[in-house]
């Protein structure tokens, strides 16, 4: 998605589908540099063990010397290129992409949801539904985490603490912290503590309610350690956002 204030932008989204090569990512950035056509911003996707990658980004035509037509026909001549698709849609100031892309984290199919809505639920869940609410998203975050641990352990080849470390290193990616601290960890016991910051659980109540706010985080931990250590067990979250702590801490002692 782009914004154009300016309605007299001309700005369009490509998808290229290129040979998996050194330099070919230069090969058509020199094509668009030639014609004064200005690269945006975008994805490039290219496994090493494929013969493909796909590169999807927009691109302002604005002061190109030549027509995007023209540009993307001499972009599909290259030998590195397998196919060209090019276009927009424009929505008032609002441009968006016509094309479907499907977003994957570890062969699984992701989604992106704005923070602020998120936000909004959590708020809902905690100001109007109160603990019988809570308790059920606690329980959907219980199941979800415990599940997800057995396709973790074949996609990375990881077993015991690290997949606990690669839960924060995911829960960073899909921006659900900002950082983590891990204090204790301990799987034979197990002792654990550890500490997050700006969990999208508790960050809509920064300093506004005197009880822990995180549910579905919460939950979602429990359910990884449970069914790596082989039996259930719950965090209790000591700090929160919602406290006017700094950061969350969770722990859980023998």
């Amino acid at each position: 998605m782009e914004i154009a204030e300016d309605e007299q932008r001309r700005i369009l989204f490509a998808a290229l589908v290129l040979l998996n090569v050194p330099g070919v990512l230069r090969q058509i950035a020199d094509v668009f540099a030639k014609h004064n056509v200005n690269i945006l911003s975008g994805i490039h996707y290219g496994p090493s063990d494929s013969r493909e990658n796909t590169w999807i980004f927009s691109a302002d035509f604005t002061n190109a010397d030549a027509s995007p037509e023209k540009v993307f026909k001499e972009i599909e001549n290259l030998d590195v290129v397998l196919s060209v698709e090019y276009g927009v849609r424009r929505f008032g100031k609002l441009l968006l992409s016509p094309f479907w892309i499907e977003l994957n984290v570890l062969d699984k199919e992701v989604i992106i949801q704005k923070k602020s809505w998120l936000r909004e639920v959590n708020r809902i869940i905690v100001e109007e539904y109160g603990s019988g609410a809570e308790a059920l998203v606690f329980h959907v975050g219980f199941k979800v985490g415990y599940r997800i641990v057995d396709h973790w352990m074949k996609a990375s080849g990881l077993t015991g603490k690290h997949l606990i470390i690669l839960a924060f290193e995911a829960a960073k990616l899909f921006n659900w912290i900002s950082e983590y601290e891990i204090l204790e960890l301990d799987l034979n016991k197990p002792d654990i503590i550890f500490r997050v910051w700006n969990l999208m659980d508790c960050s809509p109540f920064r300093e506004g309610l005197s009880k822990a706010t995180s549910h579905y985080f919460r939950g979602m931990i429990s359910g990884i350690v449970s069914r790596i250590v082989q039996k259930q067990i719950v965090f209790i979250e000591t700090k929160c956002l919602a406290k006017g702590d700094p950061y969350c801490e969770f722990i859980i002692k023998s």
